[in-house]
């Protein structure tokens, strides 16, 4: 079992074994005020071979701040994919997982995303900056987008 890949996007959602993301591969967060509320939302996909299927796998994500203090409790779970009788023999299969969260981004600064299944892991990351004075509109550069 591998991760394949893991995506930070506004939301997400899963259905008919694909992953949908709307404002999905931003970077960047942006407040006049911290504590800030942010909605988020993980996407991931897992490549779990032939030999795999039927296993449960251990699954953990965190999301902490540039000192490595958590920010949420941790998230945990399994992944697993089944063998199907639609499925040719030796197929590798591909299992999206979304996670859509609400959370207190407390302070600017670089957050840290990782996630852990078996023995494989990954992670991506996003910077929380402050823009304007407090009640200012934020204003968003030409061209760049995200939260």
């Amino acid at each position: 079992m591998k991760i394949e890949y893991l995506v930070l996007a506004d939301a997400a959602q899963v259905g008919n074994g694909k992953l949908f993301i709307l404002g999905g591969g931003w970077s960047i967060f942006r407040s006049g005020n911290y504590p800030a509320p942010a909605q988020l939302a993980v996407g991931l996909g897992f490549l779990i071979s032939w030999n795999e299927t039927g296993t449960q796998f251990p699954l953990s994500i965190t999301l902490a701040d540039e000192a490595g203090v958590p920010i949420i409790p941790e998230i945990t779970g399994q992944i697993q994919a089944s063998k199907s009788g639609q499925l040719p023999e030796g197929i590798t299969q591909k299992v999206p997982l979304a996670v859509n969260l609400s959370v207190s981004i407390p302070h600017p600064g670089r957050y840290t995303i990782t996630a852990t299944a078996g023995a494989s892991r990954i992670e991506t990351f996003f910077d929380a900056i402050y823009v304007g004075k407090s009640g200012e509109p934020i204003p968003h550069p030409a061209g760049e987008r995200g939260n």
